[in-house]
């Protein structure tokens, strides 16, 4: 059965990638680095705005803002390149990726700030931190000024929505966190 078309409507998006099977998408920090510079070589080609990512170690998280339709060539240079240079570095062949990138649009302020929480708070559901500042290889950090790792990630357009600063965003955050954790608690996971 053929692929259904993809939506490629100008606007934010919610964008996620997988490894193939059980395989790491990122080995060590060198490849974490090489994506990062390959991202921002594609945001820079392509006018996109990185909002903000996640890095996992078998996926990787991204919300985008396009101002075209460019979502499929600037996604397919981003994960062939990377792709690539993945296969080369550690010596690997073939298909590397599980399958075609996943998208979804980001219809208003509302799904902006849920989209937003699940990249972010994307380690410490899987354990790997307590506080979603705390990894390294997201761009939350960044975006409430602990640190300035990542200077082409520009979270304004959550941080509007958040309540119009750093400090409503990181509220925001922390209070969906917070809900997270009682409803694991309350579910026994």
């Amino acid at each position: 059965m053929p692929l259904a078309p993809r939506d490629l409507a100008p606007g934010l998006r919610h964008v996620w990638v997988n490894a193939t099977g059980k395989e790491r998408y990122f080995v060590d920090q060198d490849d974490r680095l090489m994506w990062i510079r390959r991202l921002c070589r594609v945001l820079d080609r392509y006018g996109w705005s990185c909002v903000a990512f996640c890095q996992m170690t078998s996926h990787v998280h991204l919300i985008l803002d396009v101002p075209d339709s460019s979502i499929a060539l600037g996604m397919q240079e981003l994960n062939m390149g990377y792709s690539r240079d993945f296969n080369a570095l550690h010596n690997r062949v073939g298909q590397f990726v599980r399958r075609r990138y996943n998208s979804r649009r980001i219809v208003d302020g509302d799904d902006l700030i849920g989209a937003y929480t699940y990249v972010v708070l994307n380690p410490v559901a899987a354990g790997v931190c307590s506080c979603p500042e705390d990894w390294r290889w997201s761009s939350y950090a960044t975006s409430v000024g602990i640190s300035s790792d990542f200077p082409f990630v520009d979270a304004s357009l959550v941080s509007a929505v958040a309540g119009g600063s750093i400090d409503a965003l990181r509220s925001v955050v922390e209070s969906r966190a917070r809900e997270r954790l009682s409803k694991q608690a309350a579910s026994g996971i």
